[in-house]
């Protein structure tokens, strides 16, 4: 058994107690980055969705929902090292998911009000087929398609007459962003 000099014990003592200081700035250190991080994150979203782009809110949403989740776990884990700051950076990784809860509201709100692409048809006689681009929809007149995709689409009515035969009516018709067209078509002898 070493005989320990007097002063030596209380150095000891001074370093562990500085070594352990040390760990928890660096700790503490660590989750104020991730914070850091994350509020920049969030800044970047809050301009994208100024500037109405639901696709990139979405994608940096679950960016910033990871980021969140990896501070929530450091603090459960690292944070009894800084038990000083580990609630407020508990703290603040709740009101990131809050945050990026209502961004979802806003993702949602957003996908209602999609572009309307469409068109309304009414014919006569009434209760023809309706085929788009050679295709039936299992529609009759009168009838609104609101689920179109922009462009130019090739419009076929059909309408067997028990007097007159088979009625048609053919037309190509521009489909408009933010437009629900009317068309009304008198359908004909082929």
């Amino acid at each position: 058994m070493a005989v320990k000099k007097k002063g030596q014990k209380g150095a000891l003592v001074l370093e562990i107690t500085k070594f352990a200081f040390e760990i928890m700035q660096t700790v503490a250190f660590m989750m104020f980055i991730q914070e850091e991080a994350l509020q920049i994150r969030g800044f970047g979203i809050i301009t994208l969705i100024r500037e109405g782009l639901v696709e990139e809110v979405k994608i940096q949403r679950q960016s910033f929902l990871i980021a969140a989740t990896n501070l929530e776990e450091f603090c459960n884990s690292w944070g009894k090292m800084a038990p000083y700051v580990r609630n407020t950076y508990l703290n603040y990784a709740q009101a990131s998911f809050d945050q990026a809860s209502s961004w979802q509201a806003w993702i949602d709100e957003k996908e209602k009000v999609k572009e309307k692409y469409g068109i309304r048809i009414v014919s006569s006689p009434s209760n023809a087929d309706i085929h788009i681009d050679g295709n039936q929809t299992l529609k009759l007149t009168p009838h609104t398609f609101t689920d179109l995709i922009p462009g130019t689409h090739t419009f076929a009515l059909r309408y067997v007459s028990p007097r007159r035969g088979l009625l048609t009516f053919e037309e190509n018709v521009l489909i408009e962003k933010d437009k629900i067209k009317e068309f009304r078509w008198l359908l004909m002898e082929s």
